[in-house]
């Protein structure tokens, strides 16, 4: 808590030029001060040296630095907007720090040697010392992560849309707000962004045991939110309204909005992170298959203990303790958020296809019940490669979908073949009943038997 606290202050810092200027003066000069009283320096022992070599570390660090920030910034360009290169300088104070802060810093060690002040008994060149070492050691880390975050997508088009924000509230005024009379407290996201975490043990800890009082959570984590958007709502009799009106700062606390999401709590992003790495390797700009193969092999190891775990968090069960009730994904959501688009994006290449089967075929054995195996079986039906089952070696050569070769179809075949087999294993392993089941069940003996008949 201590250092998101730091963090957050150092992030308001960032965006004013004149907070930047005058909180690292006075740090610089603090520190100067405290070297002047312990190590005054002896009389006539100049220090040309050492204040050269500052000079020309920190020149070489202005040099490399930006050499490979215009490279990034020039990637970035291509992949998002030419545009975004002058805004990079013109509203990023912390980068014009950066450089202006350095140059200044170079220029004045410069001029100590140059005017002849560069006597270690002097406090001038222990300045331009402690200014250089701050430098080093605290601004340019910061820098490097600054850009890091800066050039990163999620950043980029928070700071066009605040930019946007901003000159909005500038030419107009703001609409009276809507006053609302019923019983429903709603907790508001008080900046845009997403959702990066719950602070679950502080929210029980705070908010009231009560069974008139019901709290919802509305957005996934990991979910983007407005600001003023509805983070949460508190339903109450009319008469404990008052008694909550204290702790909704405190609740409101509670929600951490962020301009990126995280792992934390958030478990489709990952889930997200290597669905895009393995459309982005099945594009034509990249044509990487053996990237996409490797994600949806990562993705089935993420499913496969999602099947394994229960459906609701140690946390969600903590918070309903309290009638706190958060919103989760479901097993069926990140199943389809981990196959669905690399099918869409990959469907023309069959080997990623077989591969979507494959991974699902492996993972039926470890489905621990039929709620879950039932999820699977849509996933693959979902494929729509039941035409497979009847296609013909005579319908074959008119066909003009996506497998025109014989060897692609027979190779689906397979595997499909494998899918189906494994499934009507496991429903005999669970003890599986039920009309939808036994539907399934029929139906599948059925895709086998058509398999067999139509391989080519």
């Amino acid at each position: 808590m201590f250092f998101r606290r730091i963090y957050q202050f150092h992030e308001r810092i960032k965006s004013n030029w004149l907070w930047l200027v005058l909180i690292s003066y006075v740090i610089t000069a603090f520190l100067t001060l405290c070297l002047q009283a312990w190590r005054p320096g002896q009389e006539n022992v100049l220090l040309d040296g050492f204040l050269t070599a500052l000079a020309g570390i920190l020149t070489t660090i202005v040099v490399t630095t930006f050499s490979f920030v215009f490279v990034a910034l020039q990637l970035a360009s291509v992949q998002f907007s030419p545009r975004i290169i002058r805004s990079f300088f013109e509203y990023d104070q912390f980068s014009r720090f950066f450089l202006w802060s350095f140059l200044a810093c170079v220029a004045y060690l410069m001029g100590l040697q140059y005017f002849g002040w560069s006597d270690a008994s002097l406090i001038y060149p222990k300045f331009g010392i402690v200014g250089s070492f701050y430098l080093i050691i605290v601004v340019f880390p910061l820098f490097i992560h600054h850009i890091i975050g800066n050039i990163n997508a999620s950043s980029i088009t928070q700071n066009i849309a605040l930019r946007t924000v901003r000159e909005i509230d500038t030419l107009y005024d703001a609409l009276p707000a809507v006053v609302t009379t019923d019983t429903i407290i709603r907790i508001t996201s008080p900046v845009s962004g997403y959702l990066d975490s719950l602070r679950y043990k502080r929210l029980e800890k705070i908010f009231p045991h009560d069974s008139k009082v019901r709290m919802e959570v509305r957005p996934h984590i990991g979910s983007f939110v407005i600001q003023g958007g509805i983070l949460a709502e508190i339903k109450c009799p009319s008469e404990k309204k008052s008694l909550l009106s204290p702790l909704l700062k405190e609740i409101q606390d509670c929600f951490v909005v962020d301009k990126f999401r995280s792992y934390k709590q958030d478990i489709p992003f990952g889930i997200r992170q290597l669905v895009d790495i393995a459309i982005k390797a099945i594009s034509p700009a990249v044509n990487d298959p053996t990237t996409a193969l490797n994600c949806i092999d990562y993705l089935g190891t993420i499913i496969e203990k999602a099947a394994l775990s229960e459906t609701v968090s140690k946390e969600a069960r903590l918070l309903t303790q309290k009638n706190i009730f958060i919103r989760e994904f479901s097993f069926e959501q990140l199943v389809d958020l981990a196959f669905d688009q690399i099918y869409f994006w990959g469907k023309e290449d069959y080997i990623v296809v077989r591969h979507i089967i494959k991974t699902v075929t492996n993972l039926v054995p470890f489905m621990p019940c039929a709620d879950k195996l039932s999820v699977m079986v849509h996933q693959v039906d979902d494929l729509e490669l039941q035409y497979l089952h009847t296609l013909t070696e005579n319908q074959s050569t008119s066909y003009g979908g996506s497998f025109a070769r014989r060897e692609h179809r027979n190779s689906l075949r397979t595997h499909l073949a494998e899918f189906y087999e494994a499934v009507l294993k496991r429903f005999q392993q669970l003890q599986a009943e039920g009309e939808s089941i036994q539907l399934k069940k029929q139906q599948y003996q059925r895709y086998l038997q058509e398999l067999k008949t139509s391989r080519e």
